[in-house]
């Protein structure tokens, strides 16, 4: 009989630690650490994997046990010396759990992945967003959440971009975004109370800090992205492919370039460029001074396809002129091109027929242009395109022929 009873016994004490570790598998989200010197708030998710893996923020730290005999979690890491060790369980429910470890007591909530993209759908914030003058003046903040929970923050000023991304939780009962994976010092990082979202506008509390956001609307331009690389150009032997394609372009001859431009003065062009993660462009006006003269038997067109003209022109950079007549694609140097076709192009300009080529640049930037064929040395439009977290999207168009 007493030996019944002992095993009994084993079998509950079992059951309670099996109970126990299935309480505290799952993802948990840690939204305060407190210690002697205060309380800090870091909305970090740790995921406590059934095989006794632990990840946080998508990353393996470590492992984990549940220890019966203390009630508590003992964590090993070979990434972080600073997770080994053993934290008292101070309290766990199936929405809570508290956590004390040498001298840092952590409360965590248990998130459902697939409740929270749920919730998310239902927070009318996908999409992206405007904070002007913050998080301090002169500093233009863009944020997008993208679904099911990611977010992207984009804060640009003059001459500096910084960006920033992480995961995002919005909570319908609290009516509260949580933005996770940011630093302390970082906008909207942690909880922000949600206090009026339409279909255009965005007001949060973090922290008694009040932001106020404006709605992008995404852009009537069509996003076409350009796939080429320059591998495209060339055989299985490394050979060029299109070597012939200079006879099919229209601006050859170049005494025709020089007469054609002798009646034009400037040309006006709107250079938009495509906000990383967003479908919204930021845009400005370019103009590029043209002098033709048959005296001189030349002409100088500005280069204005840096994104800047003589009359915006930023501090240490210096706008280019094209004096160099050869390029067959002036006043761009692209040499590796193609030739695709012929387009009818409208734009705030006018209706043109156009030679359409693709070409890659330096630093692997592909383009797509529209040579107007009947005004020499005139691009209808160009787009610029380049892949990758320091890449970009830009588009030239022809407003004005002056």
């Amino acid at each position: 009989m007493k030996k019944l009873s002992i095993f009994l016994l084993l079998i509950a004490f079992a059951f309670i630690g099996n109970a126990q570790t299935s309480k505290i598998t799952g993802s948990w989200l840690m939204t305060k650490a407190e210690t002697s010197e205060g309380i800090q708030e870091p909305y970090q998710i740790t995921d406590f994997n059934e095989d006794g893996n632990m990840v946080m923020m998508g990353m393996d730290v470590g492992t984990w046990a549940y220890n019966k005999k203390n009630h508590s979690l003992v964590l090993k890491s070979d990434f972080d010396k600073d997770f080994n060790g053993e934290g008292k369980i101070e309290k766990i429910t199936d929405k809570e759990m508290v956590i004390t470890k040498d001298g840092v007591k952590m409360s965590y909530i248990k998130v459902d992945i697939n409740q929270i993209e749920e919730n998310n759908k239902m927070s009318g914030l996908f999409g992206s967003w405007e904070l002007k003058n913050e998080p301090y003046p002169d500093v233009i903040t863009y944020l997008t959440f993208t679904e099911p929970d990611e977010f992207m923050i984009i804060q640009k000023e003059e001459y500096r971009e910084s960006r920033l991304s992480g995961t995002w939780m919005y909570n319908p009962n609290e009516k509260s975004l949580i933005m996770i994976g940011l630093r302390g010092d970082d906008i909207l990082n942690g909880e922000n109370k949600i206090l009026n979202i339409d279909s255009e506008k965005l007001e949060l509390d973090n922290k008694g800090r009040i932001f106020k956001a404006n709605r992008m609307a995404a852009s009537e331009i069509n996003i076409e992205r350009l796939i080429f690389t320059e591998g495209d150009f060339y055989n299985e032997d490394g050979d060029y492919k299109y070597y012939d394609d200079e006879e099919k372009l229209p601006w050859r001859n170049w005494s025709e370039l020089k007469n054609g431009l002798l009646n034009v003065h400037q040309l006006v062009y709107k250079y938009f460029s495509l906000i990383d993660g967003t479908e919204s462009f930021e845009s400005k006006t370019l103009t590029s001074d043209v002098n033709a003269s048959l005296e001189e038997e030349g002409f100088n067109i500005d280069y204005i396809f840096d994104g800047f003209d003589r009359y915006n022109l930023p501090e240490d950079a210096e706008l280019r002129t094209n004096h160099e007549y050869s390029y067959p694609l002036y006043p761009l140097e692209e040499d590796t091109y193609r030739v695709v076709g012929q387009e009818q192009i409208t734009t705030p300009a006018g209706t043109f027929d156009c030679t359409v080529l693709e070409a890659i640049y330096h630093y692997e930037i592909a383009k797509k242009l529209w040579m107007i064929n009947d005004k020499i040395g005139v691009y209808a439009k160009i787009i610029e395109d380049k892949p990758g977290s320091f890449g970009k999207y830009v588009v030239y168009e022809l407003q004005e022929i002056k």
